[in-house]
């Protein structure tokens, strides 16, 4: 059998985070999801930061229970470990590109993680990253899009990629359907 074919589509790697609010200056990462371009490799991490700090409203979005955190959650080492292992053990690390939907928010977010535990971000976290968002927007522009199908909501619905109710806002959830929602984007940019 002939090795299977390294393409830049199997180098990309997907994150979600859920938070305790928007300022990652400030609020706390509560859960990293990620997933290969596959979907094969899917991790979930919840995190316990020494200081919880939300907003009641980013809290009524995500629905994470605090209580849950603070005796599940990894310590933001802990976290990073699992992070940086689960990273290694992909077929073509180190070598991935990082996407997501405003996946500035959520790269901010885990270097405010990786900033708590004291270590450097990961080199695939740092420089270039894939943003299903701005995707959106260059496809309605471009007319290949309805203009309500740039938020995640509205391209979720467009294109019937929406996580189950129970996991929509959950790092995991939203990270393996915005995986599924830049399939659907690439190939419209074919």
């Amino acid at each position: 059998m002939l090795p299977r074919v390294n393409t830049l589509r199997d180098q990309i790697v997907v994150i979600d985070t859920e938070t305790g609010g928007l300022d990652p200056l400030t609020h706390s990462i509560l859960s990293i999801g990620l997933v290969d371009w596959t979907g094969a490799h899917r991790v979930e991490i919840f995190v316990r930061e020494p200081e919880l700090c939300t907003n009641p409203r980013s809290m009524a979005v995500n629905g994470i229970d605090l209580g849950w955190i603070e005796a599940n959650g990894c310590t933001p080492a802990e976290a990073c470990d699992r992070i940086d292992a689960w990273l290694a053990a992909l077929p073509h690390a180190p070598q991935v590109m990082v996407a997501g939907h405003n996946v500035a928010f959520d790269l901010s977010f885990l270097r405010r993680l990786y900033a708590l535990a004291g270590r450097a971000v990961p080199a695939c976290f740092c420089h270039r990253s894939l943003d299903t968002h701005t995707l959106l927007y260059v496809l309605a522009l471009q007319g290949k899009l309805p203009s309500d199908a740039r938020s995640s909501d509205g391209a979720f619905a467009h294109f019937d990629v929406a996580p189950p109710e129970a996991l929509r806002h959950t790092a995991l959830g939203d990270a393996v359907a915005t995986r599924d929602l830049l399939e659907h984007l690439l190939a419209l940019c074919d």
